[in-house]
């Protein structure tokens, strides 16, 4: 029952996830020079010092929108399932999101939205995990 909830859950995520990421932000097709960021840290260095409204949507949005992933690799592994394993499956969505993006050309394709869905995917997983392993030793009786 619990294992049908988390698969019904990841992809009512995923299905999410997927609407909110390739919807068209923009109505018309923009030249590749507006819409492509292939610098590693660039909007990431850039929303920092600005602060406020950009760097909750930028940085907290993209850890955050990919979190569940992380706790998905949890929940429905039963252990099985390692840090490396999340963090590779959230990069390649990540990956293949903002690839669809640049194809669309109606949406910014950013590297650092790759790197800090990758680190939410992780983040997520080594939450779960850490929850997951304390629950264990509480059901054991081992002192916490």
């Amino acid at each position: 029952m619990i294992r049908s909830l988390s698969i019904a859950a990841l992809v009512a995520y995923l299905f999410v996830l997927l609407a909110v990421t390739l919807a068209f932000k923009h109505p018309q097709y923009r030249p590749v020079a507006e819409r492509l960021s292939l610098t590693p840290f660039q909007s990431i260095g850039r929303d920092i010092p600005r602060g406020g409204r950009g760097l909750w949507l930028n940085i907290v949005g993209n850890i955050a929108v990919f979190a569940p992933l992380g706790v998905a690799f949890v929940a429905l592994g039963s252990g099985r399932f390692r840090w490396r394993h999340a963090a590779l499956a959230g990069l390649a969505l990540s990956t293949a999101i903002e690839v669809i993006q640049f194809q669309s050309g109606r949406r910014f394709t950013d590297v650092d939205d790759v790197i800090l869905n990758t680190f939410g995917t992780l983040l997520g997983f080594l939450a779960a995990d850490s929850l997951r392993r304390l629950a264990l030793r509480r059901c054991s009786g081992e002192r916490v």
